[in-house]
This record gives structure tokens, C-alpha cells and sequence, in this order.
């Protein structure tokens, strides 16, 4: 063979070397566990019943426990007065003492920012902090020690204004809401400012109570009978709703891999992994590798989890609709052999050509170099 052959063989053998050396676009799975750059790798089995771990959730010291604020029955309250709340004081038979000021004071007394209470013979009145019953002890007996004997007075709180909370957020009504003597629970607050508007994310409310907050699934709650009605708002309580689009930057689940459509999936509550691949048109059937359908998940700050379905398995597949997806997991399919070798095939078919091209030139110029020019 001469030079120009030599040459051409080279060319060739180089470019076959490099395609048999290119990636095959497999995923390295550990068999069991295994550790990297100082991260634990575990692999589970979902196939096996290794439904997932709960993701290690770093304590905040702001955050509380919702379990300590759920109680077992309602507590029957009873009201103290506050500031700006409004009372009405009635002494039977005596209509110049139960409105003293007329057609002016309908509905009673405001009580002043102080927490006083100015009532004709009684003089001023430290009410903040009693109930209509004692505050009705006091008035009478000290009606009784200078004008009335054995007066007969009744006492009503008609204006609540000093225990209250606030809603904010993505609600129809934000604003506060003012407790009477009945206990207020969280889904009675929610319906006091007219439910969750269209844009809101209930599964991410918080209530603020001194320096704790504490998260509230909404939806979750329901699903699972968790007894938020037993979650009693307090005076001074802040409950915040947040919208949908301020919770999906976190609330997403990344799908790669041997996917008809690689995608970004939205949580918006429960998302199963049966459910993430649907989102992205399902497996591929005709590179997928049916066994290797994996979910990692950074459980924690310096461990890995990877959970492998076998969806060869009928009862497999079923598994991956009980498969509960965390935020921000990644599901990635990978290739089955039959896919690298097509692949290969596919890198390697051109040059193939290219080298059958430049023999077959070879031949002709040995040909022109034997014969010479006719």
C-alpha cells in the first residue's frame, strides 16, 4: 500500500478509536453505599418497599412545634375586657345610670386606651383585665356604698376590639379578626377573612406567635386528618398565606435522562414519581432502560439517597404512584445497552462512509498510478 493509503488507514483507525472511546451515557449507580468527597451514597430499592426517607430538616430555633399547640377539647373562655372594647353597663329601673349620656351612648362606653372605665357614683374604673361579671361586682357595690340600695346591674361587652389577630396574604378579606368569648380555631379564622383566594399556596401557612412560627400544611392536614381545628388562634397571633409563584422556585422536581421531554415538574401538594414521569411524557420505550429508573434526593447535608425502580415489574410500577416525591428531587431514567449501541452505531456510521469513500479513491489513484493516463 502506498503512502497516500498508509496515510488514509491512519485517519481512519484514529477516528474509530475515539468513537469506541466516547461516553456511553450510562449512570454509575453504587450496588449498596458508598462514599464521595465526603458524601454517603445509599441506594434503596422501591421495588422492595424503600419508599423514602423524611428529609433532614436543619432545627430552626424560630421554628416551633405545631403538636404543642393542638389541644384536646375547645376550653370554654371567658372574656376580659381590653382596651377600645365596648360595655355597656344597664342598672334595672335606673335608665338615667344605664345611658347617662342618652341617645348618644347606645351601645355603651369605650374603654380607653388606659384600660379605664368612667361610670356616674362609681367614678373611674380599672377594667382591663376583668370579665363582664367582675366588673359588675365592682360597679354594683360601689353604686351600693353611695346612691342605690341593693342596685340591680347588668353588665355586656357589645364592641370587641382588643383581642385580635391578623391575616395576610393571599386571602379574600385580609385584615383582623377580633375574638369574642368563643375560642377561634385556624379554619375558623380562614373563613372569618372569606377563605383562600385563587392565587394562594395553603400548604405553606404560617402562624407567627411571639418569636415561633409555625408551618401549616393546609391541604395535608386534610388529607390526612391532622386536627388543625384544634390549633386555638391567640390575641396577638399573625397567620401569613403565601401566593403559589413565591413557593415554586422551591416546590419542583427535576426529570432527565431517557424522558420523552426533559422537564421541570411543579409540586403543587403531592406529586408521586408515577405521576412526575407522566409529566414528561413518560420513558422513552425505545432507548429507556426499564430497570434503571432512579430518584435521588439530598436527604442531608452530607448524604445522598438514590431509589432505583425496576419498572419491568407490573407491581413496580404501581409502587412508583405510592412513591411520594420531595422538592427539588431529580428522577433520571437511564439508557438501556440496546441505546448506547445505537448510538455508537450512529457515531460510528459516518466515518465508516468516510473511510469507504477514501479506499474506494485509493483504489482509483493505484489504478491511474499502474495503467497511467489513457
Amino acid at each position: 500500500m502506498n503512502k497516500i493509503g498508509i496515510a488514509l488507514c491512519g485517519v481512519a483507525g484514529a477516528i474509530l478509536s475515539g468513537c469506541f472511546a466516547a461516553p456511553q451515557m450510562r449512570m454509575n449507580i453504587p450496588t449498596d453505599s458508598t462514599t464521595y468527597n465526603g458524601v454517603t451514597f445509599k441506594l434503596h430499592s422501591i421495588e422492595k418497599g424503600d419508599m423514602g426517607e423524611p428529609v433532614e430538616v436543619i432545627p430552626n430555633p424560630s421554628e416551633g412545634n405545631l403538636a404543642d399547640l393542638m389541644v384536646d377539647t375547645l376550653p370554654e373562655l371567658e372574656y376580659r375586657i381590653g382596651p377600645l372594647d365596648q360595655v355597656q353597663v344597664v342598672v334595672w329601673e335606673h335608665p338615667e345610670l344605664t345611658s347617662p349620656m342618652g341617645q348618644y351612648q347606645p351601645a355603651g362606653q369605650k374603654v380607653t386606651t388606659e384600660g379605664t372605665l368612667f361610670y356616674p357614683y362609681a367614678g373611674e374604673l380599672k377594667v382591663a383585665g376583668l370579665t363582664a361579671q367582675e366588673l359588675r361586682k365592682e360597679i354594683t357595690k360601689r353604686l351600693s356604698d353611695k346612691i342605690l340600695n341593693d342596685p340591680q346591674v347588668d353588665v355586656r361587652v357589645t364592641g370587641y376590639n382588643s383581642r385580635k389577630a391578623f391575616v395576610s396574604g393571599a386571602v379574600n378579606r385580609p385584615g383582623y379578626v377580633r375574638f369574642d368569648e368563643h375560642p377561634m380555631t385556624i379554619p375558623d379564622v380562614i373563613a372569618e377573612v372569606g377563605g383562600f383566594n385563587e392565587k394562594a399556596d395553603p400548604s405553606f401557612v404560617q402562624l407567627r406567635r411571639g418569636d415561633k412560627i409555625y408551618n401549616i400544611d393546609y391541604v395535608r392536614a386534610f388529607k390526612e386528618n391532622i386536627p388543625i381545628e384544634r390549633i386555638i388562634v391567640k390575641p396577638g397571633d399573625q397567620l401569613f398565606i403565601p401566593l403559589k409563584s413565591e413557593m415554586e422556585r422551591d416546590r419542583k422536581v427535576y426529570v432527565m435522562g431517557e424522558v420523552n421531554r426533559t422537564s421541570i415538574v411543579r409540586m403543587d401538594n403531592y406529586l408521586s414519581l408515577a405521576e412526575a414521569l407522566t409529566a414528561a411524557g413518560g420513558v422513552n420505550v425505545m432507548y429507556a432502560s426499564p430497570s434503571s429508573i432512579y430518584v435521588i434526593r439530598n436527604t442531608a447535608k452530607n448524604k445522598i439517597d438514590i431509589y432505583q425502580l425496576n419498572a419491568k415489574n407490573a407491581m413496580a410500577l404501581a409502587l412508583a404512584d405510592r412513591f411520594e416525591m420531595n422538592p427539588r428531587d431529580i428522577v433520571y431514567v437511564d439508557a438501556s445497552g440496546i441505546a448506547t449501541w445505537n448510538r455508537l452505531l450512529g457515531l460510528i456510521t459516518p466515518t465508516i462512509q468516510a473511510v469507504h469513500t477514501g479506499s474506494q479513491a485509493v483504489y482509483e489513484i493505484q489504478l491511474i498510478n499502474n495503467n497511467g493516463w489513457r
